[in-house]
């Protein structure tokens, strides 16, 4: 079966180390999507303005599920669909995050529609509120999570080293919370049964495009979901080695040399 949708994830996957990529490989890629009727989607966990930063100037005519499935948004900028957290959730998680501040690299940051928001006494922590600032949109620091006033799609914490068992300790408080890591102590929780493969069941639906028609590309465990729907999953030779051993296939090249564009280019168009 043909492909028609090719969907990618960015960091440590269809970025390289610098966060940069091959525009003009990219662009020859572009080309011959459109030429072939493909979909190009970017999945990720970042959010829609830091992903257009990214593709500044290029093509970007890219569909994309951000924040890690909670947002669906079309090449034309309509979103399709959104997935908030339970304003119930985010104490017990502030909590548990106050009691690793010896291990924070980065403060709970709560991502919002619109904004980003993180309590003041986390703004300190690890690498600060500079760091946090260069990767949420418009962050707000708050001295109260009263003060949070839109919906919330994701709540990310970095705790190097410390992500399994602080995915475990959420998971066994029970919360209406998704938890999941891309690895490189970033930790992301989202709303319950939302992930990149629930986002992308809900595109290819929207698009009638079959699972069997799909192709995606991934590095971390939160791209497993989704590298698990698709007909044609690809990881990484640099993925996370829990991606291994899963009969997923694997990239000509890795992420510092554009392994995702050149594995599109000689294998899927």
């Amino acid at each position: 079966m043909a492909i028609q949708l090719i969907a990618t994830d960015l960091d440590a996957t269809f970025l390289n180390d610098e966060k940069g990529f091959d525009k003009k490989l990219y662009e020859e890629m572009v080309k011959k999507a459109k030429a072939a009727g493909v979909t190009f989607v970017v999945a990720t966990g970042n959010h829609p303005a830091k992903v257009q930063h990214y593709f500044d100037g290029v093509d970007q005519g890219y569909t994309l599920i951000a924040n890690n499935g909670a947002e669906v948004v079309t090449a034309t900028g309509q979103v399709l669909a959104t997935y908030a957290i339970q304003p119930e959730a985010f104490a017990p998680v502030v909590n548990a995050v106050n009691a690793l501040e010896d291990r924070v690299a980065m403060g709970l940051v709560f991502t919002g529609t619109e904004k980003a928001f993180m309590l003041r006494h986390q703004a300190t922590w690890g690498l600060g509120h500079d760091k946090a600032a260069s990767y949420f949109k418009s962050l707000t620091i708050i001295d109260d999570l009263a003060e949070i006033d839109e919906p919330i799609l994701k709540m990310t914490v970095n705790i190097p080293d410390y992500e399994l068992p602080f995915i475990q300790e959420i998971e066994g408080m029970e919360l209406p919370v998704h938890v999941t890591t891309s690895g490189y102590g970033a930790i992301d929780l989202i709303a319950p049964n939302v992930n990149k493969g629930v986002a992308l069941a809900d595109l290819g639906k929207r698009l009638s495009v079959s699972k069997e028609a799909m192709a995606a590309f991934g590095d971390g465990l939160n791209d497993l979901e989704m590298l698990n729907y698709v007909g044609h999953p690809y990881i990484m030779p640099n993925a996370d080695p829990l991606l291994f051993g899963r009969h997923f296939n694997e990239a000509v090249a890795d992420n510092n040399h554009d392994g995702v564009l050149k594995t599109i280019l000689q294998k899927l168009l």
